[in-house]
């Protein structure tokens, strides 16, 4: 059986006239792009960790919404990664972030983020953003 890394994750996003954009990072070897993720470490939950990791790799701080937009999954590490993935709404920016020096951040049109993303599960889930941020509002 194979090992599964179970991981969570945010879409960060922020509306700029009108439009919806999502931030992404580029990813630890500087070849691709992707959202803050990060493994589930023992004792925390899948939103404490989405939202860990939007600091830590990207130096946003933000709300976090409740339940996922969906989960995607890759192959890394010899075995499968499970990432359940949040939406998270912008509100501030950090000058400094803990991977500041290993980490670049762009703001992308929702649409053109979603082709840039390294993995087209990832993509399909940035997509569905409009319809979640309009979807009623529980609590």
């Amino acid at each position: 059986m194979r090992k599964r890394f179970d991981q969570a994750g945010a879409i960060p996003y922020q509306i700029s006239d009108d439009a919806i954009e999502v931030l992404l990072i580029s990813t630890s070897s500087g070849k691709n792009l992707t959202i803050p993720k990060g493994l589930i470490d023992p004792g925390y939950s899948a939103t404490e960790t989405a939202v860990n990791e939007a600091y830590e790799e990207a130096g946003i701080k933000g709300r976090l919404m409740t339940p996922p937009i969906g989960v995607y999954g890759f192959e890394k590490w010899g075995g499968r990664c499970q990432v359940d993935v949040f939406v998270m709404a912008v509100n501030r920016q950090l000058a400094v972030w803990p991977e500041r020096s290993v980490r670049r951040r762009f703001w992308y049109d929702y649409r053109k983020a979603a082709r840039r993303v390294k993995h087209s599960d990832l993509g399909d889930l940035i997509l569905k953003l409009p319809a979640f941020l309009n979807r009623p509002q529980s609590g």
